[in-house]
């Protein structure tokens, strides 16, 4: 590679350097705006928690002056220490103005839990309580809390089956796990979560079970997340030092430049006034062999520092040249690692907007979307219309063959929605068994049009399934956004013209 070229390279990974240094600069004022909203956000909090207990005010007043002056670690998190020593000290200070009132409260406690057991222990806390043998309120409740579990007959599974709906918290938790993006080493978890929260006469012992694994699949897919997350912190912090490193390299090259500029100041300095002397030498000479002398002297000198300047550029070259080629590797690799991020933030973010099972866009893209197209309405006022579908009967086809023949019901569907729309078309999973749709530039009688035909494409679909034939229908809800709607309010007529085409038969399509 020539000198030119390797210097165009040079120049041109410089550009990109200075790039990310601009990046670099972007991301600290953003960093400055967080925690300047940050700091309102924590005075803000101090000052609507005043009053809450003297002891906390000074504490609170003097974090909310530390933060109004910018943030300073130490004496902030002296302040901390102390506000955090003061609220240890509420925690272990006796309630000394217990404000509950306990005639009205253990006669409703002795009328609602009537065991001979439950009635004696009740009695004796509420003699406790009269005569102040209670250090605070919550102590007494926590008797309480015990004086009531201590029957039998008000175990867990008891107060589930009394006081819980089980099928509602069930449909409840099963479009709650739809509806969030699942990691995929999860995906076996996540379908024998929802397997068995959509199944159907739970008892009250199986559901606690169910629950108890729901939750635990929620905590372990947080506990990822957050690895995840730690990881792209750790990548972050690495290209922070990666720059910080190339600002060194840099300041060494703009240094090694300066240095050799002025060494060819003094080369030129020196041999000038070599030059002027030995002028003024034979302007003053009378004999021309000390001339001669003086001439050859004087030129030996120059030739000497001249080759001595040229040895040590030379080498300061070869040196300014090795941390340029440093500094071009060094961008390489930050540009590699860079698109390697990039990539890995795009699948990432694709991954959080589509729905895993069906491929189409999730609810999260759908929310996305319909920002955008409302936007667009409100500003040119063309049409727009939102389809609500729903799959009919599909609780009795994952019953009757099981999941995996609701699952291919689901992807025959996405399938179907997504070959017989137009391009324009928004359609996305809204969760479980349904699908919306956004018609832009569509009227609600062209888009009942549509979804009419749409409807008559996939009841001509169907499957097999453990040797029988399986019947796909759908019915949906359409509306047309009006003036003053919102998303909300526009999604609730469609759902109501859902509801509609449900109950006249379903396999059909309704306007509101």
């Amino acid at each position: 590679m020539s000198f030119f070229s390797k210097t165009a390279e040079q120049d041109k990974w410089k550009e990109k350097y200075l790039d990310l240094l601009d990046e670099q600069e972007q991301s600290t004022e953003s960093c400055k705006e967080k925690e300047e909203l940050l700091c309102k956000i924590i005075i803000r909090l101090t000052i609507a928690t005043a009053g809450l207990d003297p002891l906390l005010d000074p504490h609170l007043l003097g974090i909310r002056d530390q933060l109004k002056n910018g943030i300073d670690s130490h004496a902030l998190k002296n302040e901390l220490e102390k506000f955090t020593i003061s609220v240890a000290q509420i925690k272990h200070t006796p309630d000394q103005n217990q404000s509950v009132e306990i005639e009205p409260l253990f006669d409703f406690l002795l009328r609602r839990y009537t065991t001979e057991k439950q009635q004696s222990i009740l009695k004796l806390l509420k003699k406790k309580a009269e005569t102040a043998k209670f250090e605070s309120s919550n102590q007494l409740f926590i008797a309480i809390l015990e004086a009531i579990d201590s029957d039998d007959d008000a175990s867990a599974s008891n107060i589930i089956a009394n006081y819980i709906d089980i099928g509602i918290v069930s449909r409840q938790l099963l479009l709650f796990l739809e509806s969030i993006e699942i990691p995929s080493i999860f995906d076996q978890q996540a379908q024998t979560a929802k397997q068995l929260l959509a199944a159907p006469n739970q008892t009250a012992i199986t559901f606690e079970s169910i629950l108890d694994k729901s939750f635990k699949l929620l905590l372990k897919i947080k506990h990822h997340n957050q690895s995840e997350q730690q990881d792209i912190d750790k990548f972050l912090s690495h290209i922070t030092e990666q720059l910080a490193a190339l600002d060194v390299s840099v300041m060494g090259a703009s240094s090694a430049a300066q240095k050799s500029a002025e060494n060819r100041s003094k080369l030129d300095q020196s041999v000038s006034e070599q030059m002027e002397e030995l002028q003024l030498s034979s302007t003053n000479a009378t004999k021309l062999e000390p001339l001669k002398g003086i001439i050859n002297s004087r030129l030996a000198s120059i030739a000497k520092e001249i080759e001595e300047h040229s040895q040590k550029e030379a080498i300061q070259r070869q040196k300014t040249q090795q941390q340029l080629d440093d500094l071009v590797d060094k961008i390489k690799d930050m540009e590699s690692e860079s698109c390697e991020l990039k990539s890995k933030l795009k699948i990432a973010n694709t991954q959080a907007l589509r729905d895993t099972l069906t491929g189409l866009p999730n609810r999260n893209a759908y929310n996305e979307r319909l920002e955008t197209e409302l936007a667009r309405w409100k500003r040119y006022h063309i049409p727009l219309s939102l389809i609500v579908w729903d799959i009919d009967y599909f609780k009795n086809i994952n019953d009757s063959y099981g999941h995996k023949a609701g699952d291919k019901v689901l992807l025959l569907i996405a399938k179907q929605l997504s070959d017989h729309s137009r391009a324009t078309d928004f359609i996305s999973r809204f969760g479980g068994e349904e699908f919306t749709m956004l018609l832009p530039n569509t009227d609600s009688q062209s888009a009942l049009v549509l979804a009419n035909q749409l409807r008559q494409t996939i009841e001509k679909t169907g499957f097999n399934a453990s040797g029988a034939s399986v019947v796909i229908t759908i019915s949906c809800g359409i509306t047309e956004f009006i003036l003053n709607d919102t998303d909300e309010t526009a999604f609730e007529r469609a759902d109501q013209a859902l509801y509609q085409a449900k109950q006249q038969g379903r396999n059909r399509c309704c306007v509101l």
